[in-house]
Formats: structure tokens, C-alpha cells, sequence
């Protein structure tokens, strides 16, 4: 590997020659989260994000932008659209979302502690938020931050599927968190805390969803694969309608509209269709039948923002799965809803369309915008108990605990490792100096940093994170090591990059890596590109150094914004080296720090020419931004 400095002790290096490849540290191997680009010239500026922080990926779901929604994302950014992956904020740095169940056992540490949240901050970059088959209750912190983003202007498209899709075993299905309570009146359920009472109100008005947007996900799973035909006109239906047909039903659900100015139906079981109760239904199945039954897709405008809702994921689904199952890490089988015939392609689409365009009216009460119809019976007596007592869909088997990422089988979305049981990737994964404090003693890690210092004389040094200069950690130095990497020996070392391959442990009292293993030196001013990115990608340093108007690909990491929300700060891999970055009017809406702070940390490969941008050197005429996968 060109630009590194190699010392190891003659055991270390055997130990390497018998194992040629080494874990990763867990739960690593899955990122960056996947973004999808429009085009060059083909953006209008808008981002969707597709949310997977409270579920879509159990069970057969695999409602990821690069897996089971893989189509429908696609055709977003056809439309002009960037789409990326919500998977929630990472508070300790660590460039991986960690679940931590604050459910089970709640408190105020694990509520700190859970990555996988929404939060206003987290999602404050997206125009439209899809949330397919949320299985994990939401806190009511993020019901405000979502209730938040609606009154902001903005766009939620919440897509469920039949009562009791428990398809995690964790007694909630999509209908159930959307709804903000559970079937069950059961105490069980009055969670307390972030969660609060999460007891069947046994009122339609009651519950987050209806008074928020004026209607609720009723409790039923109905079969009508001929397609649901009741479909509203254009004018009743803003719009979206125009050119949607018949949509297939899978063992879906129907909504019910419990404030017509707030929210309407747009495609309705007709008097042509003949729903029928899905074959695993708990209860009756279908309550009322046609009209009554409630819409199966329906939208609102409850003030500044907009909602829309579907009741099964089967038409918009694709039969491309990503993931394993969490529970058996077998193979998931979905269904090529998005071409079969009773598609929501087109509807979907033009849903997405409808939420990204803000609008000053704030209610259908008028004639351009004309009031929807309440539901007759919009809480059937049915749906006021849970015929499962409580129960998940079935018992959790195999050691499988919803609730414990650390159980999740090889290759599942939120499993420690990849299929297979891990990487191999030569020398291990290098974490950073911040993923290394939050590691337990004991644990192997490989980190890299920035030296800064020695300490104890010639027995340790100092190193710190690149990106968060308060997160330093000490590494303590054996004896075969103090010549060539003590920097009270060579002073020289300091502002120099560091990976180290050691124990996690404490020295003098302060966070280290001991028991040393391996130490490898990044030269001074390389900017090593670490085999990240493209061949012909180069690294800042490199791109500093080249004459303005050489057009070249350079990768780094974003470090900050510049001139918000016009340009952004880009670093060497190493540190050692920044540039700035002038983006376009269609790359501000993701890429800008000012706009989605996410993006900071993040390695970014960029197309473009060496320039100069407020009198510092700079790449501009930017054609391609990515975030390139295997990065460190």
C-alpha cells in the first residue's frame, strides 16, 4: 500500500502470514447508508428520504432504497430527486447508528443512547420522508419532531400493510406505531416515559395519527388482488389520480377518515370489488365492505405540510430483497408488485410529487381544494381489543430477540456482521480515534489518528480524531516501537497520521490502546486515498498541488461547511491536507453541511476542475459528487 511506514515484531508479522484476513469491527460492514443521484442537469433539488431507523427490513421487508424499493426509488430520481437512506443521528461519532432498546427497559440512559431515532435535526434535509412498515414504536420526541417537519412544509408518505404484519415478533405492526397505540388494552402497554401510554384509546379520534392528520389506520387485512377500483377524480383528488388505475390489494389495510377537512380518501373499494378477508386475518377481516371499509390510499393537509397513506406495501414492492431475514438469516422472497399489474407506480410517484410541492392552503375546505368524506364507523367494535391478547404474531425462536440487535442474524439489515460472518479485508478496518473511546476495554481495535504529542517521555503518545480534536486517546509504546514512533524521539511525528492495531485499555488513567500489534505511519502531506473510491480518484493533497483548470476526481472527507449553503470543506483521509468545494444549485440540498449536517464525516468523491473559491484553492464545475462504499 503506497505511503505507508510498516514496523511490526517478528510474532505480530507471522500471526499475519497464518491469518490473512481479520474481522471488522461489528456492525461497520454496512456503511455508508445508499444515496441515490439524479443526473446532471436532471435534479430539482429535492431530497426524499427513505426511513429505516424504526423498521422496513424485518421479517420479508426489505424496504430499502437499494433493495425491495429499489424500483421505486429509481424512479424518483428519474423525476429529479436524490434519494438517501434515513437510518437515524449518530451522537457519539462513531459513523455507525446503534440501536439500543429503550422500549423493553426504559430510561433516560438508554433514550440517550438510541441512535435510531428521528429527530427534527436528523431529518431537517429531506422534502419528503417515506416510512414504509415502521414495526418499533415511536417516542412521542419523534412524533413532535415529524408532526414538526409536516408543519414546516413538508412531506411524510406513510406505507403500512394488514393488522398484525408483526413481522419483527415485537407485538407492534406498521398500523399500530402509525396509529400511535397498540390493539391491545393490556397495562403492558402504558410504557411510561419517552413512549407514554401506548393503550388502545378505543376512540377513532384518539391516538397521534388522528389528531394529527384526521385519520387512522383501521385494524383489518383484506385480499383483492383484482385491484382496489374506487379511484377519485382528478379534482377530487389534487390531482395525484390523473392516470392511475386499479390497485392490487395483498393482504393490506384500510384507513378511516376522521376529519374531512383535514384529510380524504382518493381510491376506495367500488361496488365492482369484491374485498375478501386475508386468509391469516385475527378477526373478521373486512368490517363493512366497499365504501364504508375506508380508503386505501388517502392524504392529508392538516396546515403547512402534507401527508399521504397506503395500506399495503405489495404494489410498490419489487422482487430485488437486499437483506437476510434478522430471525433465520435466511434468503426473504418479496413481490414485483412495481410492475405487476395493480402497480402503485404511477400513484406513488405522483404521491411523492404532491408532497414535495409545498402549498399555502392548510385545509380541504374549498372549492379548489374540496373537503374529503368521513368514514361511517371509523373504529369498528373489532378494533377496540386485540383478539392476540398482547401476543407477537408468534413466539421468538433461536435465540432471535427483536429487541437485541446483537441477536440478528449474519447479512440482516442492524446484524453485527455481513453475511458470511465478517470481513476480509487485509489489516483489519481502521475506526476512528472517536469509535475507539466508545469501545470497552478489552476490545481489539484498529484506529487511526492524528499524533499530537508524546506522553510519558518516550513510553506513549497522544493521537486525536481529525474531525473532533477534543477525542484524543493515548497509545502506549513497548519498547521495539519508542525509536521509530515516539515523538519525544523524533519530533517530526507530530501532526503525522497513525493506525495502530492493539488492545482498548486505559494508561496513567486515561483511554489507550495497548498490547500493540502492528503500527503503520501515513507520510506526511500523502493524503493517501487508502484504496477508497475510484482508480483514478486523487487525493486532496494531490488536488491542492495541481494548476487551476486541471479537471480532475479527488476524494476526501467533509469536514464543515463554507459559505453555507454554498460550498463545503474537504480534507485528506490523513487530515493532513483541505480544499474547498463550490457546489451547484441541484448538489446544496444533500451535500451542503448547513443543509443536511449528516453529510460531515461522510467520504465524498468529487468530478470537477481545480479552481480557486474565495481566494482559497478549491475544485468547482462540479459534475458528480458520491459517497463512495469500503471507505474508511
Amino acid at each position: 500500500m503506497t505511503g505507508w511506514i510498516r514496523f511490526r515484531p517478528l510474532f505480530a508479522l507471522a500471526l499475519t502470514l497464518i491469518s490473512a484476513s481479520v474481522l471488522a469491527t461489528p456492525y461497520t460492514w454496512n456503511y455508508p447508508a445508499p444515496l441515490k443521484t439524479p443526473a446532471v442537469g436532471n435534479s430539482n433539488g429535492k431530497v426524499v428520504m427513505f426511513d429505516v431507523s424504526h423498521g422496513g427490513t424485518e421479517g420479508n421487508a426489505d424496504w430499502v432504497i437499494n433493495g425491495g424499493f429499489s424500483d421505486f426509488a429509481d424512479a424518483l430520481v428519474a423525476e429529479g430527486y436524490t434519494v438517501q437512506e434515513y437510518r437515524g443521528v449518530d451522537k457519539n461519532g462513531d459513523g455507525v447508528i446503534q440501536f439500543v432498546d429503550d422500549y423493553t427497559a426504559p430510561g433516560n440512559a438508554a433514550t440517550s443512547a438510541n441512535e435510531a431515532v428521528i429527530t427534527a435535526a436528523g431529518i431537517s434535509a429531506a422534502d419528503v420522508l417515506v416510512l414504509a412498515e415502521s414495526n418499533r414504536p415511536f417516542t412521542q420526541a419523534e412524533q413532535s419532531a415529524l408532526a414538526d417537519f409536516v408543519a414546516s412544509g413538508k412531506g411524510v408518505f406513510f406505507i403500512a400493510d394488514h393488522y398484525n404484519a408483526d413481522r419483527n415478533l415485537n407485538t407492534w405492526d406498521s398500523t399500530e406505531v402509525f396509529n400511535g397505540y397498540n390493539r391491545a388494552t393490556l397495562s403492558q402497554f402504558n410504557i411510561g416515559g419517552a413512549y407514554g401510554d401506548l393503550r388502545n384509546p378505543g376512540q377513532a379520534g384518539a391516538g397521534w395519527l388522528a389528531q394529527t392528520f384526521g385519520l387512522r389506520f383501521r385494524f383489518n387485512a383484506i385480499d383483492w388482488l383484482s385491484g382496489v377500483s374506487g379511484i377519485v377524480g382528478s379534482g377530487q383528488g389534487e390531482g395525484i389520480t390523473q392516470g392511475v388505475d386499479p390497485i392490487l390489494m395483498a393482504g393490506g389495510a384500510t384507513l378511516a377518515i376522521t376529519d374531512p377537512s383535514r384529510a380524504k380518501g382518493l381510491v376506495y373499494f367500488s361496488d365492482a370489488d369484491s374485498p375478501a378477508r386475508w386468509s391469516h386475518a385475527v378477526d373478521s377481516g373486512v368490517y363493512f365492505g366497499g365504501r364504508d371499509e375506508g380508503p386505501y390510499v388517502a392524504i392529508s393537509k392538516a396546515g403547512a405540510g402534507k401527508a399521504a397513506f397506503i395500506g399495503d406495501s405489495s404494489p410498490i414492492e419489487d422482487d430485488s430483497p437486499l437483506y437476510l431475514r434478522q430471525d433465520s438469516g435466511s434468503t426473504k422472497s418479496t413481490y414485483p408488485g412495481w410492475t405487476d399489474a395493480g402497480n402503485a407506480a404511477v400513484l406513488a410517484v405522483n404521491l411523492v410529487n404532491w408532497l414535495a410541492q409545498p402549498e399555502s392552503y392548510t385545509h380541504f375546505d374549498s372549492s379548489a381544494h374540496p373537503a374529503g368524506d368521513a368514514t361511517p364507523n371509523p373504529m369498528a367494535s373489532e378494533e377496540q381489543s386485540d383478539p392476540d391478547g398482547g401476543q407477537p404474531w408468534s413466539t421468538p425462536s433461536g435465540g432471535y430477540n427483536p429487541w437485541d440487535a446483537a441477536t440478528f442474524a449474519d447479512g440482516a439489515y442492524g446484524a453485527a456482521n455481513p453475511a458470511g460472518g465478517g470481513s476480509t479485508t487485509p489489516g483489519g478496518d481502521a475506526i476512528s480515534v472517536s469509535a475507539a473511546l466508545a469501545q470497552p476495554n478489552g476490545t481489539d481495535v484498529t484506529v487511526t489518528g492524528t499524533i499530537t504529542q508524546a506522553i510519558n517521555g518516550e513510553y506513549a503518545l497522544e493521537i486525536a480524531d481529525p474531525q473532533v480534536a477534543s477525542a484524543t486517546l493515548y497509545v502506549k509504546l513497548d519498547s521495539q516501537y519508542r525509536d521509530t514512533f515516539s515523538p519525544q524521539n523524533d519530533p517530526s511525528l507530530v501532526g503525522q497520521t497513525l493506525q495502530v492495531s492493539g488492545k482498548r485499555d486505559d494508561y496513567m488513567s486515561e483511554p489507550s490502546v495497548e498490547y500493540v500489534t502492528d503500527m503503520q505511519l501515513v507520510s506526511s502531506g500523502g493524503g493517501s486515498t487508502a484504496d477508497c473510491g475510484s482508480a483514478d480518484a486523487v487525493s486532496v493533497s494531490t488536488a491542492y498541488a495541481s494548476s487551476i483548470g486541471t479537471p480532475l476526481t479527488v476524494i476526501g472527507t467533509v469536514v464543515q461547511g463554507i459559505n453555507d449553503p454554498y460550498a463545503l470543506e474537504l480534507a485528506d483521509l490523513d487530515g493532513s491536507t483541505s480544499i474547498y468545494v463550490k457546489l451547484e444549485a441541484d448538489q446544496r440540498a444533500y451535500y451542503s453541511p448547513a443543509n443536511n449536517p449528516g453529510v460531515i464525516g461522510q467520504v465524498l468523491e468529487v468530478d470537477g476542475q481545480r479552481d480557486e473559491y474565495m481566494s482559497t484553492p478549491s475544485v468547482e464545475s462540479v459534475t458528480q459528487l458520491t459517497l463512495p462504499s469500503g471507505c474508511p
